[in-house]
């Protein structure tokens, strides 16, 4: 037979799992919130690489998850992708956004829409800009006609309807106008020059890479979003 205090036991223990229990879950909770966006993006990027990766070898050379010096409001910028080829140097920013994208190349702030719910992010073009600029201060001292040209890819939309530029698209758009540069302008030699370069100004150390993630995160917060 259960007495009194058996039964209170009984539901002080309960309550002691209950309250773990949820502490765990709220923990979870906490802990996916903050990372999904991180581990969405990465999948992101790791989709477009591989696309990337159908490049001729011997032309292009693709760098991903570059750390680089930048004059900017942040003491460095992270570069999605780098593509050193004969042809250029392409700058690709990955958005791992799904659903429609509308914007235009003018726009301060694009617009994703699912269904009903709708979400401002900041024009992309904007901030792949900066990643060209912090390439350009590398590179233009030794090859100063190189062209460096950005692109935007969206891997997870559904649809992109963005005007005023043709530097947008899903990642296997990104590598047929990567392709579409046809005229060489370096040469072998000096195309493993360049990313002999970018690799020697690559910011490898986790403490850096938290410090630049932490004041990009700040920035995205005095931008509103």
């Amino acid at each position: 037979m259960f007495g009194l205090s058996d039964i209170q036991n009984v539901l002080q223990q309960f309550f002691i799992v209950s309250v773990s229990f949820a502490a765990i879950v709220w923990i979870g909770v906490f802990i996916l919130k903050w990372k999904l966006p991180f581990l969405i993006g990465r999948s992101g990027e790791k989709f477009v690489s591989k696309k990337l990766s159908d490049l001729d070898p011997i032309k292009y050379t693709i760098l991903d998850n570059l750390m680089l010096p930048s004059d900017g409001n942040i003491s460095t910028t992270q570069v999605d992708h780098v593509v050193v080829s004969n042809f250029g140097i392409f700058v690709i920013e990955t958005k791992s956004y799904s659903g429609w994208i509308f914007g235009n190349a003018y726009q301060r702030n694009w617009t994703q829409v699912i269904y009903r719910y709708k979400k401002k992010f900041y024009n992309p073009l904007y901030q792949n800009y900066a990643h060209t600029k912090a390439l350009e201060t590398l590179i233009r001292p030794f090859y100063p006609k190189l062209p460096i040209i950005g692109f935007v890819a969206f891997p997870s939309a559904e649809k992109l309807q963005v005007s005023g530029t043709n530097a947008v698209g899903q990642a296997r758009d990104i590598v047929r106008k990567i392709q579409s540069y046809t005229t060489e302008i370096i040469s072998d030699a000096d195309k493993t020059n360049v990313v002999e370069i970018l690799t020697a100004y690559n910011l490898k150390d986790k403490q850096t890479r938290t410090s630049h993630l932490k004041s990009a995160r700040n920035l995205k917060r005095a931008r509103g979003f």
